[in-house]
């Protein structure tokens, strides 16, 4: 099981590059509009669902996570092992963007977006204050912190599956509540926003991967699809609790294409993976790189164009990603592997010894 545990499932690296691309439309759509050229209706409209990006990245989550730490051992010495790695996977490739961005709207707080009530404390630990980070994008990483808060107690606690329920009924109970939960500004009452349910579909996702046979992919995908088919068709409220339904229907999805790539039906380009592996540090550098972009294009004639505009911010947000992702990013992370993997050596000999 530990080698299931630890191969990278291809498929989900191709998701990620396609997911990281979707958002990077919607963002480049909406400066684009704000600072070219506004789109025709139907193709702003479409631009905008790839806001549902970020659903993916939810149930992706909640699917590597449990996949890759469901073996793990209880005790102290895993639990500090699996916040190390979460935590310097999370705050290596984000600091230096959020550092940045901090330092120019604090030079320059005339630059747009720099006048709305954004938090330091926020934009430097990713904890919920009521107000949204420096990084617009990075609301998105203060529920993934709240997601990694759960699961750690999943080495202290047995029946960590009643955990899971609980928060699921929390969750359910305030929508029946009607309490309100901004997920652009996260506050603690943001742990119980609807879009959270959506790293539980990943974790049902995971448990079902690994406890039944990959013939049961094309009935996934099927299911999967007819539901994402349905939420588009019933025209559900993106920022309504239905959202949770496209969450579920995704997590079919994943599910079934990961049992095809286990049995061997599906292989991913190296060019998609490349994208894929790349798809953090696009994330974290394309919102204010469209921005720039789209200003750009709106002070040049044969630029202002909306295909124009549109084609520079998605080329310029992917592009610098890629190049953060090669330069900074990895290059980071494998200084600081060496270091993490003495540390687990070191964690598993004193669970050894116990």
């Amino acid at each position: 099981m530990a080698r299931e545990r630890d191969r990278v499932i291809t498929v989900l690296q191709a998701g990620r590059a396609l997911a990281a691309l979707a958002i990077v439309a919607y963002h480049s759509a909406i400066a684009t509009r704000d600072y070219a050229e506004a789109l025709p209706a139907g193709a702003f409209y479409a631009f905008e669902r790839g806001a549902f990006g970020v659903d993916f990245f939810f149930v992706l989550s909640g699917f590597i996570i449990l996949h890759a730490h469901r073996d793990d051992p209880m005790g102290p010495a895993t639990a500090r092992a699996y916040a190390v790695k979460r935590l310097t996977r999370i705050y290596v490739p984000y600091l230096p963007v959020s550092l940045g961005l901090i330092g120019l709207y604090l030079a320059l707080p005339q630059i747009s977006g720099s006048q709305r009530d954004w938090s330091l404390v926020t934009s430097l630990t990713l904890l919920p204050t009521g107000s949204p980070p420096a990084l617009a994008a990075a609301w998105t990483l203060v529920h993934e912190m709240m997601f990694y808060g759960i699961f750690l107690l999943s080495y202290f606690v047995r029946g960590f599956a009643w955990i899971v329920a609980a928060w699921v009924g929390l969750i359910l109970a305030g929508i029946g509540l009607g309490l309100q939960t901004s997920i652009a500004a996260p506050s603690w009452l943001s742990l119980f926003a609807p879009i959270n349910a959506e790293f539980v579909a990943g974790l049902l996702a995971a448990l079902a991967y690994r406890a039944a046979p990959p013939r049961w992919a094309l009935p996934a995908i099927a299911i999967g699809t007819a539901g994402l088919l349905g939420f588009f068709a019933l025209g559900v409220d993106p920022a309504g609790p239905g959202r949770m339904g496209f969450g579920f229907a995704v997590a079919f999805l994943v599910v079934g294409a990961a049992w095809l790539e286990r049995a061997g039906r599906l292989a991913v380009p190296g060019w998609l993976i490349l994208l894929g592996n790349a798809s953090y540090a696009i994330y974290l550098v394309h919102n204010p790189l469209a921005s720039l972009a789209a200003r750009i294009a709106g002070r040049f004639e044969g630029l202002r164009s909306w295909p124009a505009s549109l084609a520079l911010c998605i080329l310029l947000g992917v592009a610098c990603g890629l190049i953060y992702h090669l330069s900074i990013e990895r290059p980071a992370l494998a200084v600081l592997k060496p270091r993490r993997r003495l540390a687990d050596q070191g964690e598993a000999e004193a669970i050894v010894r116990s």
